[in-house]
């Protein structure tokens, strides 16, 4: 059975923090932002806390009592049912391709859209858009031969949108209208304020000094 310990090391990992199992103030900051997608404005540790129980649903009074590392951990990680969803060999194979900014969200999502009843699968056309930080989706459901068939337009697509806003990824306006293939990004909190130009050429400088993409220096 895991410990608190053992879960705050699963989210550090999953934060792409230095993992030794200690919630820091580092810690608190990058599971917010894993939440929700962006920085707090009172970076105040309790009221990140605080923030982060109310999000997950449990007593928010900013101790991290292990209710809450059980939530964070079932919301974030559940690595025994998400090994099952993400058996697809499809997946799978995309998953591989995805930097590790971005395949954690997209796990998350082929995971919460598999405990709606909806299967959906990465499409590769997006993997290198975006410095890797975009990729498109697609719903697929088991035809009469019992194969998986795509669905074009389907409203089953606003409830992915949702699911993916939820976990903090963008979900781009044109795909509201149920195109096909879906778009769904990662805009980082360090960005918020840049206009698309300055965005490219710092995303360039990152990747080209192999540096991770979404972190906060």
């Amino acid at each position: 059975m895991m410990d608190c310990s053992d879960k705050i090391k699963a989210l550090q990992k999953k934060a792409g923090i230095e993992i030794d199992g200690v919630a820091s103030s580092k810690t608190w900051l990058h599971i917010y932002y894993l939440l929700f997608s962006s920085i707090p404005y009172d970076i105040n540790v309790e009221s990140i806390i605080k923030a982060i129980q109310q999000k997950v649903n449990v007593r928010a009074d900013g101790y991290p009592w292990a209710k809450t590392w059980d939530a964070l951990y079932s919301l974030l990680i559940d690595e025994a049912e998400e090994i099952n969803v993400l058996s697809d060999p499809e997946n799978e194979k995309m998953l591989s391709k995805m930097t590790p900014e971005v395949m954690p969200f997209a796990k998350e999502l082929i995971y919460l859209a598999a405990r709606k009843g909806l299967h959906i699968r990465i499409i590769d056309k997006s993997i290198e858009s975006n410095f890797g930080l975009s990729f498109y989706v697609g719903i697929f459901e088991k035809n009469k031969k019992g194969e998986f068939a795509y669905v074009d337009k389907s409203p089953n697509y606003a409830k992915v949108a949702k699911l993916g806003e939820f976990i903090g990824l963008t979900y781009d306006n044109e795909s509201r209208v149920f195109n096909s293939f879906p778009k769904f990004e990662i805009v980082p909190a360090w960005a918020l304020k840049m206009n698309d130009e300055e965005v490219k050429r710092e995303l360039g400088r990152r990747k080209t000094e192999n540096l991770r993409l979404l972190a906060i220096f």
